[in-house]
This record gives structure tokens, sequence and C-alpha cells, in this order.
């Protein structure tokens, strides 16, 4: 196990033989760990951490900078990787309940972080198309206040400026409407990233995922969420928020307390995760400070198999024991993570056939859900032409 796998990525791909929609769709996952967009010339993710810049910054660009200035009050604010490495191993202010709170739609700091996703997108809005979000929510609260909330987020204007790197700072004046947002289920995004190809149209056996039954396991970095269907019927809805990655890290920093005595915070934590070490600090007997670096990966391990086994005990009684489904698609970057231990522990269900999300795209698993949002809203558009 390499800690460094298991960092929140950062990345921007540019891909031009996305299928286009009437609208400019942008598929948005705003999740706990990153921000995921799948849109018609690219997708790209970035941690979900968002930075105000305060006492001014020495004038160096570093390629992995994310800046956003609100051009109404002036405030500038760093995003993604660079935002978590101003991040001290020792703050515990504007940390982890801020960032993984369920109720943070009203936090300025998460209609920045989408407000900057769909600015980024909208750079390459060159034919000035009407704008579509297709975005989700964990599968238990789709139905609850929480959809209101997140469509109020993205629907109230903004007017600000993005700079990415060294480049120059690009105005961006959002305006979205309610009726140009959509919310799903997160992991019906990924039941739609199995039935669609790259060009958007539905696999062959497809119809074999309507008519059967079929469970979508997607376990992210907040929440891990179960959907199926029966049939063409939903019977299954349920998100539990103590069984993804953000579990994994929480028990890992409370190992690496007990066993080394740091106290780091999950956001802080992801710098180690880079090193695979932690610097610990001691004095000598003269009172002089000293440091080591000690490696925690074994921790890590620790935590992971931990969870993994609350995890699959929470989802097997919750299935009862899996019964009565022909398909499980595997979803989520921590699904990613832990796939091969998924397909061991499941490798007695002889009628059961074990699908990875990114089965139509090869895309790391983390992209299904903003890649099935974007898929799904450029067939819905197809279907209301004909």
């Amino acid at each position: 196990m390499k800690t460094k796998e298991f960092r929140t990525r950062q990345e921007f791909f540019k891909d031009h033989t996305h299928p286009k929609g009437k609208d400019f769709i942008i598929g948005l996952d705003a999740g706990y760990s990153s921000v995921k967009v799948f849109y018609e010339n690219g997708y790209f993710c970035f941690p979900y951490y968002v930075k105000k810049i305060e006492g001014g910054m020495l004038g160096v660009a570093n390629d992995k900078d994310i800046m956003y200035k609100d051009l109404t009050t002036n405030e500038i604010y760093m995003l993604g990787t660079s935002a978590q490495e101003m991040i001290s191993s020792t703050d515990t202010n504007d940390m982890d309940g801020e960032s993984f709170s369920r109720k943070r739609f009203g936090n300025p700091k998460f209609k920045i972080a989408c407000n900057a996703a769909l600015g980024l997108a909208l750079l390459e809005n060159k034919d000035q198309k009407e704008v579509f979000v297709s975005t989700g929510l964990p599968s238990a609260y789709v139905d609850s206040a929480d959809k209101g909330d997140l469509i109020k987020a993205l629907s109230k204007p903004a007017h600000f400026a993005i700079k990415r790197g060294n480049g120059n700072w690009r105005e961006i004046n959002l305006n979205l409407n309610q009726e140009q947002i959509s919310v799903m289920p997160q992991p019906a995004g990924s039941f739609y990233s199995v039935l669609l190809d790259k060009n958007g149209k539905y696999i062959p056996t497809a119809k074999n995922f309507w008519f059967k039954n079929v469970l979508v396991i997607d376990i992210g970095f907040g929440t891990f969420d179960l959907f199926s269907t029966q049939n063409r019927m939903l019977s299954c809805k349920e998100s539990d928020d103590q069984l993804g990655m953000k579990q994994v890290l929480k028990k890992t920093s409370e190992k690496i307390f007990k066993t080394m005595g740091e106290d780091i915070r999950i956001q802080a934590l992801q710098k180690n995760l880079e090193t695979g070490e932690v610097i610990c600090m001691t004095e000598n007997e003269d009172g002089m400070p000293c440091s080591e670096a000690k490696p925690f990966e074994n921790l890590l391990e620790e935590a992971s198999n931990e969870v993994f086994k609350e995890a699959m005990s929470k989802v097997k009684n919750s299935t009862n024991s899996f019964r009565d489904y022909d398909y499980i698609i595997i979803a989520g970057g921590t699904g990613e993570a832990w796939f091969d231990n998924i397909q061991n522990y499941l490798s007695g269900l002889k009628n059961v056939q074990l699908i990875k999300s990114n089965a139509n795209d090869g895309l790391p698993m983390l992209y299904s859900n903003v890649r099935g949002y974007y898929f799904f809203r450029l067939v819905s558009e197809n279907r209301t032409k004909k």
C-alpha cells in the first residue's frame, strides 16, 4: 500500500471527443474530498479545500495554484492542492468540521469551490451555449431539504475571476436559474456510466441492467452509498457517513497520535500522504528541538482494513447478504482502492457479476458519477428532441 495513492488528486485533462449537447452541459460532483467536473471539452478534479489569502503572498506562481477572486469584495482565495499545502500540521481552525459537514451548502467556501469548478469549465464555452449543470447528492439526501439547498447555492449569482498557475485572471459572470440545474442520487451517476458508452449511446446489454436486479456500491470520501434497482424499480437508497475514506483517514490520524504523539487532522494529513512520513518533534536533554521522520504506511493499512470490514458488514446486512442481485457495480475513489478486497470478499457469489463503474471509459472511478451526470443529461436532451 502506497500512502501517496490515498491523497486527493488534482488534475486537468482536455478531451474533445466527448459527445456534445444542445446546451453546454457541466457534470458537477462537489464531493467532500474533491470537486469533479466532466464537460464537453474534458474533465478535471481538485481537492475540496478553500483558503482565504490574507496578508499577501510572494509573487511566485505554482503550477498547482487555483486562485479565485470575488470581484464584489476583491477577496482572494486559494483552492485545491496549493490550499491544502498552506495548512500547518498543528492547525485546528477551519478544518475538518467545516469541510465535511453535511449542511455545508450555505457556507461561502462551498459556493466558491463550485463557482471555481463551473468557471473553469465555462472558459471553454466558446459558442456561448446555454449552460446546464447536472449534479448529485448522496442517495439518502436527494429527497430531503438538501436538494433545495444545493440548487439554491448553485443558482446564487456570482461575479468572480479565476487564475490557474501562471495564467491570467479570467472574469466570469455566473447566473444560473434553478431550471438549469438537476440533482440525482450520486450512485445513479455510476449506474448510467455503466449503461452508456463513450458516444453517449446505450451499450448493447443495457436492457439486462434495466430488467434485472442491480446494486451500486458507491464508496467515496465522505459517504458510503447504496443504490439498487429491481426490474426497473428503485429498491434501496442508503447513505452512511462513517464508512468512507474520511473514516479511514480519521482512524489513521488517531493511530498516529496514539503511537507517535502527533495530532494531525484529516486535511493536514494530505501532505503526509504525499511523503508517507510524519515529522515527529521532540527535545533532547538540553531542551534543544529535535525531529524524526517516521513512516505511517502500516497505520494507514490497518485503518483501511478496519473500515473495509465495517463497510462490508454494513452492506451485507442492508442487502440481506446480497440476495437476489444479478449485478453489483463498484464505484467511488475508495471503491477503486478497495476493489481487489471487495472482489475477494464477494468471490463466493457465483451468480453475481461484479462490474467496475468505469467499465466503458477506463477513467479513474472517482469520475464515474460525474460522467454519468453528464451523459444522463445528454440522453435526456436527445429524448426531448424526439
